[in-house]
């Protein structure tokens, strides 16, 4: 049987690191039979945790505003923040999304250090870095969602794959034309079928499979067009 609680994160970093809107997230629910986190931790719902899928994006996305100002605080902070989404998903990740989970949370802890030195490198190097940590999101995400759908778990895996192109668009958005027209296509269609799995009701099993195919191979692409050049 499984367990009722198994669906719920531990989540590993500082209160004052994690978004106030988590913590609403976390005293709306009216019931009272929880487990309790150890001090110094968080207690979140994964469906909860999902309704904050879109965060990392928007603290990297004021990192590019902060970062375009030499606004080296404002910037640190930002990418510091969506670090933290990545070091919380990795925490739950499988062995095959997690070492890119890793790697680029630590790149942007190092592009974080950088900034408050006073060190700037270009926007594109800035772009392809912060679209890695997307798309590290999104492939992870897309990993769970494929699981979810797998077990049958429509909800679970809608929210997955929601998520999981909503960062491969905000991936794509930071290269170039062609990839972001290619990518345009394949998220909107998938969001159609996220949405009817979420629902649980409209959709046919061969256009869930083939929504799962066109989006991992959408991930995919900008996974080769985003990973470091060779030294």
């Amino acid at each position: 049987m499984r367990n009722r609680f198994s669906n719920q994160f531990l989540i590993i970093a500082l209160i004052q690191t994690v978004l106030p809107s988590l913590a609403q997230a976390q005293s709306t629910d009216p019931q009272t039979a929880k487990p309790h986190a150890p001090i110094g931790y968080l207690l979140i719902e994964e469906e909860q945790w999902n309704v904050l899928a879109d965060e990392p994006g928007h603290h990297l996305g004021r990192a590019r505003d902060a970062y375009l100002m030499m606004d080296a605080r404002d910037a640190a902070m930002e990418l510091r923040k969506a670090a933290v989404h990545l070091r919380i998903a990795a925490g739950h990740a499988g062995d095959r999304t997690k070492r890119a989970l890793v790697k680029s949370e630590h790149e942007l802890e190092q592009m974080a250090v950088r900034a408050e030195s006073g060190v700037y490198g270009s926007m594109e190097d800035f772009d392809i870095a912060t679209a890695r940590a997307l798309h590290a999101l999104a492939n992870d995400q897309y990993a769970k969602a494929a699981e979810a759908w797998r077990k049958r778990e429509l909800k679970r895996s809608g929210q997955y794959l929601r998520a999981a192109v909503d960062n491969l668009e905000r991936g794509a958005a930071r290269t170039d034309a062609s990839m972001r027209q290619a990518t345009g296509v394949v998220v909107k269609d998938t969001r159609l079928i996220s949405g009817k799995l979420i629902e649980g009701t409209g959709f046919m099993i061969d256009e869930v499979g083939g929504s799962f195919e066109s989006a991992g191979r959408a991930i995919e692409r900008l996974g080769t067009r985003v990973e470091p050049a060779s030294k």
